[in-house]
């Protein structure tokens, strides 16, 4: 009876990883390769969108710099006397041109930070599609452990039937089976999730999941850290956009003292006299109003924006420190990185695989243990899953590296 129910069992399970099986094939899916993905994630990004109208509205600030003082049109009357003017406010120190120049570095300082923008965007987008081939091969991973372990499974039971080996040996593999059935469920969750990731960096609806095409590569980089930091002094959008905001607080302190000079209010009228039938008395006057500028006895304005000017600079020179710093840390792990992979390359994968082999084939010759070969088996199986999260950590530090470096070289 017990036999009759292990086997109805084990019969359930192996219809249920059919169905999940053909129910994940039936799922509308595409192949996308790394630059097609990048292609759209470029193009199609809605934040990356959102982003750029921000150059847009500031180039349009510069046209409302550029704009002069209206002039103004009066017009008095009374049962006499009619009186018609123009006034015009003409602003003196060149203030229209130091508008100008505070808007135009806005603008620039605008497009920089888009661009630093779409940089964090690629490096973030590049990782997700890392991750997605982590995922989908830590899936086949655990499918081919599963498998294995299915058909050792069934190799017990008809052991067991034989009388070659005991009923709980039989259980323990049966159960390690279902265990690992289970992994492979959970991993499949991990590896749509991971799609659809990528189509939210694609701005595309999730009921066609994108699929990476491409494959683990060799993304060995020889690289010193000398050179590295000093392309990071070049390259680095936050240190340039740090130059142009040195930029922009010296043209603020231009348009402050510009602001504190005076502007001449020019105005021309005429006027006519109406007493009785023919107007009696024309006058035409014009004239000229000059401020007194006591406002200009609080320096408390110039004086902030002197501050500023200091202020940014002292920035500056930490912001290079600080890329120093990124440059050193991100290098360190990217070479890190490097000798771990190697290390799994020279013989661990190869190793744990031997040991499981002869696990299996100490256990059919009845010289060990189920549960020595269940050990070996977890270790092979812990092995090859540290190995593709190191490939993945490895293909990642390079990632973080060559942002920090303000470099882009990342192909499949």
């Amino acid at each position: 009876m017990k036999k009759t129910v292990n086997k109805i069992v084990f019969t359930a399970m192996m219809l249920f990883v059919a169905v999940t099986l053909y129910a994940q094939d039936s799922i509308s899916s595409r192949s996308v390769s790394f630059a097609d993905y990048m292609n759209v994630v470029g193009k199609e990004n809605l934040t990356l969108l959102i982003e750029k109208y921000n150059i847009k509205i500031a180039d349009a600030n510069i046209l409302d710099a550029k704009v002069l003082p209206d002039p103004e049109l009066g017009f008095e009357g009374s049962d006499e006397v009619y009186s018609l003017s123009l006034s015009y406010d003409l602003e003196l120190g060149n203030k229209r041109g130091a508008r100008v120049r505070v808007a135009r570095t806005e603008a620039d300082i605008t497009k920089l930070a888009v661009e630093h923008f779409f940089q964090e965007l690629r490096a973030e987008a590049t990782d997700a599609y890392l991750n997605a081939i982590l995922q989908r091969e830590l899936l086949d991973t655990k499918r081919s452990s599963y498998e294995y372990m299915s058909q050792l499974s069934k190799s017990d039971s008809i052991r067991f039937r034989l009388g070659e080996i005991n009923e709980n040996d039989a259980l323990q593999s049966k159960l390690e089976a279902s265990s690992l059935l289970n992994e492979v469920f959970l991993q499949e969750a991990e590896y749509k999730s991971a799609l659809t990731v990528l189509n939210l960096y694609m701005c595309r609806a999730i009921d066609t999941l994108s699929i990476p095409s491409d494959e683990w590569t060799d993304f060995g980089r020889e690289y010193e850290l000398a050179p590295l930091i000093s392309t990071a002094s070049d390259n680095r959008i936050d240190l340039l956009t740090a130059q142009k905001n040195n930029e922009l607080a010296v043209n603020q302190l231009k348009l402050v003292k510009a602001e504190r000079r005076m502007n001449l209010g020019l105005s021309i009228s005429y006027e006519r006299d109406w007493k009785g039938i023919l107007p009696t008395r024309d006058m035409v006057t014009a004239g000229v109003a000059i401020p007194l500028k006591f406002s200009n006895i609080n320096k408390g304005r110039k004086k902030a924006a002197q501050y500023a000017v200091e202020q940014i600079r002292y920035e500056e020179e930490n912001l290079r420190l600080q890329i120093q710093s990124e440059v050193s840390q991100a290098y360190y792990m990217y070479e890190a990185a490097k000798k771990q992979v190697k290390q799994y390359q020279l013989g661990l994968l190869d190793d744990s695989k031997k040991v499981l082999d002869g696990m299996v084939y100490k256990y059919k010759r009845g010289e060990t243990a189920i549960l020595d070969v269940l050990i070996a088996q977890r270790t092979y199986n812990e092995m090859q899953e540290q190995y593709l999260e190191t490939l993945k950590g490895y293909a990642s530090s390079l990632v973080e590296l060559q942002k920090v470096c303000g470099i882009w070289d990342i192909e499949f």
